[in-house]
């Protein structure tokens, strides 16, 4: 059996990234011999995270005291540790190919990079896919000279991710990489594991549904929670005894500010938190419209989760999420733009026919777990 080194920067929290990783890691344990490194943050390894047994842990951590707290402190530094540690390990020879589930790397032996947004960036346009606000200036400023003092270490240019394997979770996000960095060999890949099967839809049965809002994910500034509050209460006495459900885990510190800026009193808004599986599902099942507001989603599994069990969702006309969307009518450029949309298509039974239509030729058999592990195999045993 072929015995295979996987990487990501930390195991302690419970995000998108780490529940790909989880996937990952379980998925090739059934045809590799998997070790999973990380970097020890001195944080638990999340207990969310469900990784199989056979995977064996390393957790590695730097002996100077500054770089041990900057990679404890920041992924970005995190990554940049792993590919320093790994150009100089010995043992990576040991392994027939090294995986990064979680962005760019490098080694001496065969690699293949999973990138949903790029850590090394010098452009200030792909910070908003990182986690950080525009508004935050100081933060952008430590984020640009932390990627260029990287990239000097590890002489990063166009050039050195040329031979690694690259895959990318959208062709938007493909585009964006291939003008950053050189690349050979590539693929899209939509990472569309442990997505719910398409439940059967139709007008009649949309109809019946409660006229609420979702939105699905992590909350953070980043998804601009704050966005959606501020449409619900412009448009909320259009929908009678609507509802604006907002389901995943809570920047707790986020929404205390929220709470305030709103006055969130109403228990028409709803934070959910992290959630079972069946309850958020009933929920959704039960409910007309979700909604994104991240700028620039590399993808949006939340967005394919929430039309699979039959919802019409609208997102921002930008990123990889566009590809998962079928209408115009659901792709916005700004609140005025979305509250018009919203109407013009609840108020249209033609308009929400046409897309439950189209949803369910594009959804009842594609982008789902199944597929998304013949294309990982399939890339790995080239």
């Amino acid at each position: 059996m072929k015995k295979i080194l996987i990487t990501y920067p930390w195991l302690s929290l419970f995000g998108g990234g780490e529940i790909f990783c989880e996937y990952c890691c379980n998925l090739l344990s059934k045809k590799y011999k998997v070790d999973l490194m990380y970097y020890d943050n001195g944080i638990k390894i999340n207990s969310f995270l469900k990784i199989n047994k056979k995977v064996s842990f390393i957790g590695i951590k730097s002996q100077n005291i500054i770089i041990d707290f900057l990679a404890s402190k920041t992924m970005l530094f995190a990554q940049f540790f792993l590919i320093y540690f790994n150009l100089r390990n010995k043992k990576i020879r040991e392994y027939d190919f090294v995986y990064s589930s979680a962005g760019e790397f490098f080694s001496r032996i065969k690699t293949y990079q999973y990138i949903h947004s790029c850590y090394f960036t010098l452009k200030i346009s792909d910070f908003r896919n990182i986690g950080y606000d525009f508004k935050s200036f100081h933060k952008i400023i430590a984020r640009y000279f932390l990627s260029l003092i990287i990239r000097i270490i590890l002489r990063i240019n166009k050039s050195k991710f040329y031979n690694v394997i690259t895959l990318t979770n959208s062709k938007w996000s493909l585009k964006k990489i291939s003008k950053t960095y050189y690349i050979k060999n590539k693929k899209v890949i939509y990472p569309t594991f442990n997505i719910i099967p398409y439940k059967t839809n139709s007008l009649k049965l949309f109809n019946k549904r409660k006229k609420d809002f979702i939105i699905l994910g992590r909350v953070s500034q980043d998804k601009k929670i704050h966005e959606a509050i501020h449409f619900f209460n412009k448009i909320e006495d259009y929908f009678d005894k609507s509802k604006l459900h907002i389901i995943g885990p809570i920047d707790y510190s986020y929404k205390k500010r929220l709470i305030k800026k709103y006055q969130l009193k109403s228990k028409k808004i709803i934070f959910h938190g992290l959630i079972s599986n069946k309850l958020r599902n009933k929920i959704l099942y039960n409910s007309m419209f979700g909604l994104s507001f991240f700028e620039g989603e590399h993808f949006g599994r939340s967005v394919l989760e929430m039309q699979k069990l039959g919802m019409i969702v609208f997102v921002k006309n930008s990123g990889g999420v566009k590809e998962i969307i079928y209408n115009n009518h659901l792709k916005y450029s700004n609140i005025t733009d979305l509250i018009y949309k919203v109407k013009k298509v609840h108020s249209s039974d033609n308009i929400k026919k046409n897309i439950i239509m189209r949803n369910k030729i594009e959804l009842s058999n594609k982008l789902n777990s199944n597929k998304f592990d013949k294309e990982m195999f399939k890339v790995f045993k080239k």
